[in-house]
């Protein structure tokens, strides 16, 4: 858990240097800005299925024309599951009986492009993030731990919205999404072929 927490603290310290202060915060008709947390749902996961609310999500963007934008982003989640103790067969004459935390760390980045419907203080838009994945699997298991790091390449849909209440001042942001990402896994008797994840952010907008 210790190399994950390393790898957040890394990607906050990076974001707050890119990112604007909130007391120049305000409302561009040019550009936009979104610091987000994020709950994340896993799909099919057999590693760790469980909804967290463990991550966050940094995008920005410049409009190219009247509503569209395109920009970049960076995100992590972590998900956590416990299992009881229960038997692993690892092999024919290898068997392992223990209980188990499981966490699946993901750090997605890359590019994006925003449609917003409309130029005013609420514009919901629609939006598609590409990018590449890094994913890490952890396995604890008593006092030992088998992680496993992998790359992949994500696309995310999402729709929301940048509300802005306030004239030139800082809003509001929401968003729904669903991440699929084509990180292949296997560690001890769980394998894992893609990633898919659904989830809602709520933040700031710039």
């Amino acid at each position: 858990m210790k190399s994950v927490r390393k790898l957040s603290y890394i990607v906050l310290f990076a974001v707050s240097v890119l990112m604007p202060s909130i007391g120049k915060a305000q409302i561009s008709l040019d550009s936009y800005y979104n610091i987000d947390w994020q709950f994340n749902i896993p799909v099919g996961n057999k590693f760790s299925n469980v909804a967290s609310g463990w991550g966050m999500n940094f995008e920005g963007g410049y409009y190219v024309a009247q509503n569209v934008a395109v920009g970049a982003f960076i995100s992590f989640h972590s998900n956590n599951e416990y299992f009881s103790r229960r038997t692993l067969h690892l092999s024919e004459t290898l068997s392992l009986n223990t209980d188990q935390q499981h966490q699946m760390f993901t750090l997605p980045f890359g590019v994006l492009i925003r449609y917003r419907f409309i130029e005013s203080d609420f514009q919901p838009y629609v939006g598609l993030k590409l990018g590449a994945c890094y994913s890490q699997f952890n396995d604890y298991y008593y006092i030992f731990m088998k992680g496993q790091n992998r790359w992949g390449f994500i696309l995310s849909p999402e729709v929301g919205f940048n509300y802005y209440p306030w004239p030139n001042n800082v809003g509001f942001h929401m968003a729904i999404y669903y991440n699929y990402a084509t990180n292949k896994h296997d560690i001890m008797t769980y394998s894992q072929n893609g990633l898919n994840n659904f989830g809602f952010r709520v933040g700031l907008a710039f």
